[in-house]
């Protein structure tokens, strides 16, 4: 059991934790939640021991063994997979051991008895599984780690700790840089562990078909709750109206005893009762404020005019790169009020489609129809590095839109939740999740037919998260989405394409239908 009694830490002028009290049983899977900036991945670091806090006690069994994600790749020259291997140590070790020349043959049978009982005879093949699982190649599993990008690197660290023998688990955004497909082999493979596990994560299905506890991180204090995330929303949000009907009955009833003292207290005869109203009104507890309301909202506007019904038109379409063709004989409509997801592992094309449908890349072979007059708005997950982050929110629309006055650039700046104090913030000052908040603002200024979104969810927490599948629902345009949210295209979409092999083929069935194929595909 891992315990944590009046837990206080400040980071800088902020009481980040205030006598945070709770304990968490053996076995149990957490979902630690809450908004951003509250303190979910410094909590991580210091049950860890990374950060020693001001103040509390933290307590678990000595012989517990905590694996979670290291941050940076210790040999570049090694594979994956012998990266993996190696972070076993009584794996590692054994296998050393027996390599040794200067082992004798009695050494050798006890070393391969141990090795034997420590499963090192299926360990390559339990690597690999779990490689293959998070989307590496059979081919790239043995090359040098300098040739993988940033976000494969990430990967192979996360397959490090799911290979690592562990009784606790600590994985802080686990999905981060995963495709949808990789998300969902991720769940599956974590619901089958035999151990404890804290996990942060801003993805409302995986919390939901992982966790049997939830640590809601906030305002100074964390608390637990048994349940998964829609358990745990339902607890909190019956424990506040109780809170606030508690407030009333209160207020109420301190409204009733001034007003009698208030009325009674100069008359003589009514002075004794007014007393005992004064004492009843000092010995009043105050009932503990509600947490402030953390709303984010999302606002796209009306599209400007009507258009023919048939947004857009892709016809036996060649779409890539200079010589390099990416997808095939591509057939692909957009029809008013469609609400389209694109499906499939990453490096398969589904960006490059949404590109083509933007018309920010030209087609090597077919044909693309638009409606006449369509106007569309299109969200790229690498936008944010064209940003000019010395420039605030106001001077980055007045670039933009040089007939929008002050007024109507904050006024829709405010429809996508970034306040009048943050439209004067310096981009580089704002949160990954309100530089995505501005620029879907931006594009959308148009008051587009089409939005065509590629990795929106990327940062957004998951109140911004829903706030997006809600307005995205209210949008009286048509949607093409790219996530890896699982909630998000379950909440918004009614078509799905995959993006698979150089091809785009409609799947027939719902996202819950797509998750369960893709289970079986992998046994």
């Amino acid at each position: 059991m891992l315990q944590i009694k009046n837990l206080t830490y400040q980071l800088g002028p902020r009481m980040l934790f205030s006598a945070v009290n709770f304990s968490v049983p053996d076995g149990a899977r957490v979902g630690i939640v809450g908004p951003n900036g509250a303190g979910k991945t410094t909590l991580f670091r210091i049950v860890l021991g990374e950060i020693v806090p001001d103040g509390g006690e933290i307590s678990y069994p000595k012989d517990r063994r905590f694996v979670y994600v290291r941050q940076e790749i210790e040999n570049p020259e090694i594979s994956p997979l012998e990266s993996m291997l190696s972070s076993d140590r009584d794996f590692a070790e054994l296998r050393q051991k027996i390599n040794d020349p200067h082992v004798d043959a009695t050494q050798l049978a006890d070393l391969y008895d141990a090795f034997d009982a420590a499963g090192g005879f299926t360990a390559e093949a339990r690597a690999r599984a779990i490689l293959s699982g998070l989307g590496f190649e059979e081919s790239e599993m043995e090359n040098p780690l300098r040739q993988f990008s940033g976000g494969w690197q990430v990967r192979s660290l996360l397959a490090s700790a799911l290979f690592a023998p562990s009784d606790c688990l600590f994985l802080d955004e686990p999905t981060n840089h995963l495709d949808l497909e990789t998300v969902i082999w991720l769940e599956n493979y974590l619901r089958q562990l035999k151990k404890s596990m804290f996990i942060i994560s801003h993805e409302r299905n995986f919390l939901n078909r992982i966790c049997d506890h939830t640590l809601y991180v906030h305002h100074g204090t964390a608390q637990l709750f048994r349940g998964n995330y829609d358990t745990f929303r339902s607890t909190f949000e019956a424990q506040q109206r109780s809170q606030l009907a508690e407030r009333a009955s209160v207020e109420q009833k301190r409204e009733h005893l001034q007003a009698f003292v208030d009325r009674f207290r100069a008359k003589a005869s009514k002075a004794k009762q007014a007393q005992s109203r004064i004492k009843m009104l000092e010995k009043m507890d105050e009932v503990p404020p509600l947490a402030p309301p953390y709303a984010v909202e999302f606002h796209f506007p009306k599209p400007s005019t009507r258009v023919d019904r048939r947004f857009i038109c892709l016809e036996d379409a060649a779409i890539g790169y200079g010589e390099t063709t990416v997808l095939r004989n591509v057939n692909f409509c957009v029809d008013e009020g469609d609400r389209i997801a694109l499906l499939g592992a990453n490096g398969n094309g589904k960006s490059t489609l949404a590109k083509a449908i933007a018309s920010e890349i030209a087609l090597q072979g077919g044909v693309l129809k638009c409606a006449k007059s369509l106007k569309i708005a299109y969200f790229s997950q690498h936008q944010e590095e064209m940003l000019d982050l010395g420039k605030t929110p106001v001077e980055l629309f007045r670039q933009r839109c040089t007939d929008f006055n002050e007024t109507q650039i904050r006024g829709h700046l405010a429809q996508f939740g970034i306040s009048k104090e943050r439209a004067l913030t310096v981009a580089k000052k704002l949160s990954g999740g309100e530089k995505t908040r501005l620029l879907l603002s931006m594009e959308t200024l148009c008051q587009p037919h089409l939005l065509i979104l590629d990795e929106p969810t990327n940062h957004l927490d998951m109140e911004a998260r829903e706030a997006l599948a809600k307005a995205l629902n209210a949008y009286g345009g048509a949607v093409v989405l790219v996530t890896h949210d699982f909630q998000t295209l379950q909440s918004c979409c009614q078509k799905f394409y995959i993006i698979s092999q150089g091809s785009c083929k409609k799947f027939n069935g719902s996202i819950e239908d797509y998750r369960r194929w893709l289970l079986d595909q992998k046994k």
